[in-house]
């Protein structure tokens, strides 16, 4: 597959660092290093395309699919010239949910960020109250200000394990997405196969 790289664009500050946010974005969420996934001007090999032609997503942006198939990519930059008639049609908010949609579609890192979130609040709120135990022993109840301290340690744990419960019940329902999805795994290109033998044919 053959990318493109708009260089010297013609564009504003606000349209280059979106675009910059949301290829980064993409590399990171998708492994490949392809730097342009905003310029649409793209040679594909025909495998690619019938992978493509067998995936039935609703919602899919063509370059990372196309990504995800291809073995071997590689970008040239091409001249970009100013928009000539009319404005963008990419708003900030239509800009955002671009953003939301790709990464909804990408990956489900953001859900097991809730499980390591809710992790590191249930062992934070756990080591509280271990701590206020030892300091209860140790110091007497006339420190703890009234039981403050121990409500915080009680919130942390369950406000974590709420988050790590969220966190499992995103990585199902993300499964069930890839599921759903039914992406091919692989494409058989070419049969390569030996001819059948003499006995094969009397046996038929």
């Amino acid at each position: 597959m053959v990318g493109t790289v708009r260089a010297n664009r013609q564009d504003s500050w606000f349209r280059k660092t979106a675009s910059r946010m949301i290829n980064m974005m993409i590399q990171r969420a998708t492994g490949k290093s392809m730097g342009d996934y905003g310029c649409m001007l793209r040679a594909y090999r025909r495998h690619i395309i019938e992978a493509m032609l067998h995936c039935h997503e609703r919602s899919t942006f063509i370059p990372i699919l196309a990504n995800t198939f291809a073995r071997r990519t590689t970008e040239i930059e091409v001249r970009h010239a100013e928009r000539e008639f009319g404005d963008s049609k990419y708003s900030l908010m239509k800009l955002i949910n671009l953003m939301y949609d790709l990464i909804t579609c990408l990956t489900t890192t953001p859900l097991r960020l809730l499980s390591v979130v809710g992790s590191v609040i249930a062992l934070s709120g756990f080591v509280l109250a271990v701590l206020l135990i030892v300091l209860r022993l140790v110091l007497g109840p006339e420190w703890a200000a009234g039981g403050v301290f121990t409500l915080f340690a009680v919130l942390f744990t369950f406000i974590g394990a709420q988050f790590v419960g969220m966190g499992l019940l995103g990585e199902y329902i993300g499964r069930i997405y890839n599921d759903v999805r039914a992406r091919p795994r692989y494409f058989v290109q070419k049969v390569v196969g030996a001819k059948p033998t003499q006995n094969t044919q009397e046996e038929e």
